[in-house]
């Protein structure tokens, strides 16, 4: 009688630990969605001159990295070259993502956001901007 509760007990510790080790963290959750996001959405144009070709999140990092194309008009090295526009262009992403709902539960984990902008003429990047929690809060 004895050994039939301590096996009970041995399989419930068991079947509870191995329960405990299946729940997935907010992280994983992240990279999860956003790889099921790549899958089903990307690549996806955003206007004639932007392609988001994937979003991608790293757990090591906690850091939400978004890759895009730039083409046609967007694809000119003046642009990239012209600081006052770049910072400009960074000022204005930067306020999207502060007032952006879709992202406020990610901005609450505070993770870094990414944004890579690739040439589509040479597949070299044009650009990278990171904002990290201290720029968005």
């Amino acid at each position: 009688m004895h050994y039939n509760k301590v096996l009970a007990l041995i399989c419930f510790g068991t079947l509870l630990a191995l329960c405990a080790c299946k729940r997935e963290t907010k992280d994983e959750r992240f990279r999860r969605e956003f790889q099921q996001f790549t899958q089903k959405e990307c690549p996806k144009l955003i206007d004639e001159n932007t392609r988001m070709d994937s979003i991608c999140y790293d757990i090591d990092i906690r850091t939400l990295s978004e890759y895009y194309t730039v083409m046609n008009e967007l694809d000119v090295d003046a642009i990239y070259a012209d600081g006052q526009l770049m910072s400009t262009f960074r000022e204005s992403m930067l306020k999207g993502l502060k007032g952006s709902l879709p992202m406020k539960a990610y901005k609450d984990e505070s993770i870094t956001f990414r944004y890579v902008y690739r040439s589509a003429s040479t597949g070299k990047t044009r650009l990278e901007l990171t904002f990290t929690p201290e720029d968005y809060e």
